[in-house]
């Protein structure tokens, strides 16, 4: 999973320059986490909004979660990874403490440190309400990694439930949905499936008739859920 696009530097004092840098980081990765680096990328960017009207140690948090990264763009990941860490336990619970907790664990994905990641994103249950999605669509891609596909279904569909557009919503559910096939729930990704299917206008509406004759032959034939194209 690991890729070579990295972040360009930007100054540690601009308050939205933390948020800036992540939202840029997750889209450059979204090769690697599909739907969810698109879905992570506008939490993070809705986030500006949030750090705006905060100042002291949010400010100092954004400022860090900026310094922090900032290794990334000469592909210094070691240096990178060890000062996300101070930041991610010193500035636990504010904007630039979740942001160093995500960037941090996207790195040990791109590492294969599936495991790692997850662990990191448990300091990150106190995140700020408009990065909880991102937070549990993330734990979600972690799961997936490690194959365990059903809990990674639950996760992003807590991530849907949190996500504050439709259109992150759907994204999520989508992700929910592939995670259960390859699990081989068939009853969970049909749930998730179908309203999408009737979703005229959804980009996923297409996608989603394939994945349910598929359901529907597995079903009938008693056979397990095959990998959904497009989850890894």
């Amino acid at each position: 999973m690991a890729s070579t696009s990295r972040l360009a530097p930007s100054s540690p004092h601009s308050l939205d320059s933390g948020t800036d840098r992540a939202g840029e980081w997750f889209r450059a990765h979204g090769r690697a986490l599909g739907a969810v680096g698109v879905t992570l990328a506008a939490v993070l960017g809705g986030a500006m909004v949030w750090l705006s009207s905060n100042s002291g140690k949010a400010t100092r948090a954004d400022a860090a979660f900026a310094a922090a990264s900032a290794p990334l763009a000469t592909n210094d990941v070691a240096t990178a990874q060890r000062e996300l860490r101070q930041v991610a336990t010193q500035y636990d619970g504010t904007a630039g403490g979740a942001q160093a907790q995500l960037l941090l664990a996207q790195l040990l994905y791109d590492a294969g440190k599936y495991q790692e990641g997850l662990d990191v994103l448990k300091q990150a249950d106190d995140a700020p309400a408009p990065m909880r999605t991102g937070v549990l669509a993330l734990t979600a891609a972690g799961y997936e990694g490690l194959d365990r596909f059903g809990e990674a279904g639950k996760r992003y569909e807590d991530a849907a439930a949190a996500a504050s557009t439709e259109a992150q919503k759907r994204d999520l559910r989508a992700n929910a949905a592939r995670a259960y096939q390859r699990a081989g729930d068939v009853a969970a990704s049909r749930r998730l499936w179908e309203p999408l299917a009737n979703e005229e206008s959804s980009p996923y509406a297409d996608e989603a008739r394939v994945r349910l004759g598929e359901l529907a032959g597995l079903q009938a034939g008693g056979g397990a859920a095959a990998p959904a194209a497009g989850s890894r």
